[in-house]
């Protein structure tokens, strides 16, 4: 070939090359390494890896423990709280740059089951071929598949352009599952078979592992994106939850190692995703599940209160006070206004009158006259009678009697000023 036709040649190689980049996209020619793709990291409890043996039935994950299930094709990371946990809204982010090229949204996102495809209304197979709500993005030479999202949460369309670190959606529970989570599915094509999983370790063919940073097994991946320099990683066997080791529980987050002395004995395991406790008085709670004395085996939350004795046996905020005991010797009281608004002669003979009036016994039941020493009352009542100084009784309405007093008082005072006269 002549000089000419080489620069031919070069040049149209050029041309092509150039034009294949900009179809592809820088992101396409190479593997994109991953960040974890959720923006929380402890509102995840539990994980669910890729079954590396699901032709013999044996529930292998990468790192040939049993955190997996038969025939899984993907990566779950389960949300703490379940699907009572869903409406507070935990961001799904882009795992890498890429371009979007599905997105389904509109499915009901608190499913417990998954029937098969047309038993149920609402959750299933046939609801977003399982996934529900869901977004396929393109990430280089790799597909990935969001799925199970929120109703409602998905922020992109087909055709978008993500970038790392990217909200596309929130945690849900829609398709086919049993409970909120994430299912990360990332595969060499957009077939069902190619999928594979991101994770390496003992029982994974991926290798070298398609996260910047994996963390430990049961663990989050870092959030640092592809091109970022990694965070420091935590040695194995450290865990970011409390995990109890001898006489201490420890944890590791983003290669900080942290310890807490319990004591001998007293480190105590809670249910795989949580925290394990320290329980000093070994009546199984601990300080931070709100036992508020982890010395005394007797007071922690639920416990019986008993009063007066200065503790709070129950961890309520404080002791209780004990009832007030009647005190025999004291005469009840009766409201004032319970006296007054009754009928007095019908009151028996010994009732009781308010502190304060004295009215003397109401032996007569006839109560021809009362103690004229006595202030009295002259302000209307029911029934067209008086009510005497408070103490509840009807005075006389006038008569014979009442006259008679009146003259008497009047002719002693005549007799005394004629004698002044």
């Amino acid at each position: 070939m002549s000089a000419r036709g080489h620069v031919l040649a070069t040049l149209v190689l050029v041309l092509v090359v150039g034009a294949a980049t900009h179809w592809l996209g820088p992101s396409r020619a190479s593997a994109q390494q991953f960040r974890r793709p959720t923006a929380c990291d402890g509102c995840i409890a539990n994980w669910f890896y890729f079954d590396e043996n699901s032709a013999d039935g044996v529930d292998d994950d990468w790192n040939c423990a049993g955190s997996s299930y038969d025939g899984h094709r993907g990566s779950d990371f389960s949300l703490a709280g379940g699907n009572g946990a869903i409406d507070t809204g935990y961001d799904v982010v882009a795992a890498a740059d890429g371009v979007v090229e599905t997105a389904t949204d509109g499915f009901y996102d608190h499913c417990t089951s998954c029937p098969a495809a047309g038993a149920d209304s609402m959750c299933g197979l046939g609801f977003g071929s399982g996934f529900g709500n869901h977004v396929r993005i393109r990430h280089g030479s790799t597909y990935v598949v969001y799925a199970h999202m929120r109703t409602g949460s998905i922020r992109v369309s087909p055709g978008d352009t993500v970038t790392c670190g990217q909200v596309i959606g929130q945690i849900g529970s829609s398709g086919c599952t049993t409970g909120a989570h994430l299912h990360f599915e990332p595969r060499t094509s957009t077939a069902y078979t190619s999928a594979f999983d991101p994770f390496q370790g003992p029982c994974s063919p991926t290798s070298p592992s398609r996260w910047v940073s994996q963390g430990p097994h049961r663990g989050m991946p870092a959030p640092s994106c592809d091109g970022s320099p990694p965070p420091p990683t935590c040695p194995s066997g450290w865990y970011t939850i409390w995990t109890c080791s001898g006489s201490q529980r420890r944890r590791c987050i983003d290669g900080v190692q942290m310890t807490d002395e319990c004591g001998p004995g007293t480190c105590e395991s809670r249910p795989v995703g949580t925290d394990d406790v320290c329980d000093a008085d070994s009546d199984s709670y601990a300080t931070d599940e709100g036992d508020c004395d982890d010395h005394d085996g007797a007071v922690h939350p639920g416990a019986r209160e008993v009063c007066g004795n200065g503790k709070d046996d129950d961890c309520s905020g404080g002791d209780e006070a004990c009832p007030m005991m009647p005190d025999a010797s004291v005469t009840p009281m009766i409201d004032a206004a319970v006296i007054g608004g009754a009928d007095a002669w019908s009151l028996p003979p010994d009732a009781y009158v308010p502190p304060g009036v004295d009215a003397g016994p109401l032996a007569d039941a006839a109560r021809p006259a009362m103690d004229a020493g006595r202030p009295r009352d002259t302000g209307p009542v029911s029934g067209g009678g008086h009510i005497s100084g408070g103490c509840g009784c009807r005075a006389p309405h006038g008569g014979a009697g009442a006259r008679g007093a009146v003259l008497t008082l009047l002719l002693a005072a005549l007799a005394l000023r004629r004698r002044r006269r």
